[in-house]
């Protein structure tokens, strides 16, 4: 079981890490195409004001879309689900950003810092857990479809329930994790002192 399951984090990390490249690169390049449109779209209206009809029309026939009508939602579903993907696929790793562990340094004994560890990894979880219900529930009861495509915006939010359930689950294991520690260092100090 405990194969298993290192197999599924090494998969789930790598699915993120590449869901993650993914999205990022058709956001560029969605970004960079609409930029280009639009920068043709100037030159040809500025070619035409200044009387140079045949340089407009050119300048039309090399981009003869007029503009990403659709462009809006897909940046918008791009960015939602890199962020969180993105958080998500850092969770797992435990990359994500923090200002360190300056505080069980100071703290006396291994008992409490271990205890520290486990409120923290508690906290974490519980955060990720109403994260993932309210999420969830957005998801569930939305019935509104985008302007262009008609696609539902459950669709849009379903990646804020996915990547809180991977990371509650990270939390959760983390939580496990430190809580084995902890109980591990304690029986141990108990099995010193008898000796």
């Amino acid at each position: 079981m405990v194969a298993f399951l290192k197999k599924l984090d090494v998969w789930t990390q790598k699915l993120l890490r590449l869901l993650v490249v993914v999205i990022f690169s058709a956001l560029s390049i969605l970004m960079i195409l609409n930029v280009v449109l639009r920068l043709s779209t100037d030159l040809s209206g500025y070619l035409a004001r200044k009387g140079v009809a045949e340089a407009s029309a050119f300048v039309k026939s090399l981009f003869p879309v007029a503009s990403f009508h659709w462009f809006d939602e897909i940046v918008e579903l791009c960015f939602a689900s890199l962020v969180f993907y993105g958080a998500a696929a850092l969770w797992a790793k435990k990359g994500h950003f923090s200002v360190g562990d300056w505080i069980s340094s100071h703290l006396p004994g291994e008992k409490s810092r271990g205890l520290y560890k486990m409120t923290l990894s508690a906290i974490s979880a519980a955060f990720m857990a109403i994260f993932f219900w309210f999420s969830l529930r957005l998801t569930m009861r939305t019935s509104e479809l985008t302007t262009v495509f008609q696609m539902p915006k459950a669709l849009l939010y379903s990646c804020m329930p996915i990547s809180s359930f991977i990371m509650l689950v990270y939390s959760l294991a983390g939580l496990y994790g430190d809580a084995k520690g902890f109980y591990n260092n304690r029986n141990r100090g108990k099995r010193g002192a008898c000796s």
